[in-house]
C-alpha cells in the first residue's frame, strides 16, 4: 500500500510470476505513482522521473527487519533503473546492460559475502548498511556509481551468539583448504 510517497510492502517469501518481469517494468514506467496498484517499481519510477525530468537529486531509503526483503528490494530498484537507462539508450529490456550497470548489479553478491551472516532469524542476514550512489546523465542513462558498505556488527568477527555464524566470507575462504591448513 502507499503511505504518501512511501510504499509499504510485505516479503512474500516466494516468487510470484509476473510481479517483477519486463512487462511490470514497462507498465510502471508509463504511469505516475498512485495511478495503478502500489509497487516498488512505482517508487523507482517516480524517483527516475524527478531525477531525469526535473533534475532533482533523489534518494530511496529501504528499511525493514531482518528477512523483510531489503536486499531484494534494492535489486529490484536497480533492475528498474537499469531498464529505464536502457530505454533512454533505445535498447530493449532483453539486451545487455551497460558495463557500469552490470558491474553494479554483479557486485552485490560479492559484497554480501563480506557482510552477510547466519542469524537466528535468517540464514543470509545483512549485517551491514549499504549506500548506493548512481550517476545518471541528462539523457537518462546510468553513467557511473559507487557502493559504500558500513559494517554494523564488527564484534561478529570474534564472537557470535548461539545458533549464529560469522560472516559468510570466512566460511567461503576456508571451504577449499585442507584440514591441516585450517
Amino acid at each position: 500500500t502507499y503511505i504518501g510517497s512511501i510504499v509499504a510492502s510485505v516479503n512474500p517469501y516466494k516468487s510470484i510470476p509476473g510481479l517483477y518481469d519486463c512487462a511490470a517494468v514497462e507498465r510502471y514506467s508509463k504511469h505516475h505513482m498512485g495511478e495503478i496498484a502500489p509497487h516498488i517499481f512505482a517508487v523507482a519510477n517516480e524517483c527516475y522521473r524527478c531525477l531525469w525530468k526535473r533534475h532533482d537529486n533523489q534518494c530511496i531509503l529501504i528499511s525493514g527487519e531482518s528477512g523483510a526483503g531489503k536486499t531484494e528490494s534494492t535489486k529490484l530498484i536497480l533492475k528498474f533503473l537499469s531498464a529505464m537507462s536502457q530505454h533512454s539508450l533505445e535498447l530493449s529490456c532483453r539486451e545487455k546492460t551497460s558495463c557500469v550497470e552490470q558491474a553494479i548489479l554483479e557486485s552485490s553478491p560479492i559484497m554480501e559475502a563480506f557482510g552477510n551472516a547466519k542469524t537466528v532469524y535468517n540464514n543470509n542476514s545483512s549485517r551491514f548498511g549499504k549506500f548506493i550512489q548512481l550517476n545518471i546523465c541528462q539523457k537518462g542513462n546510468i553513467q557511473g556509481g559507487r557502493i559504500i558498505d558500513y559494517l554494523l556488527e564488527k564484534n561478529r568477527v570474534v564472537r557470535q551468539n548461539p545458533g549464529e555464524r560469522n560472516y559468510h566470507i570466512f566460511y567461503a575462504l576456508l571451504a577449499g583448504i585442507e584440514e591441516r591448513e585450517k
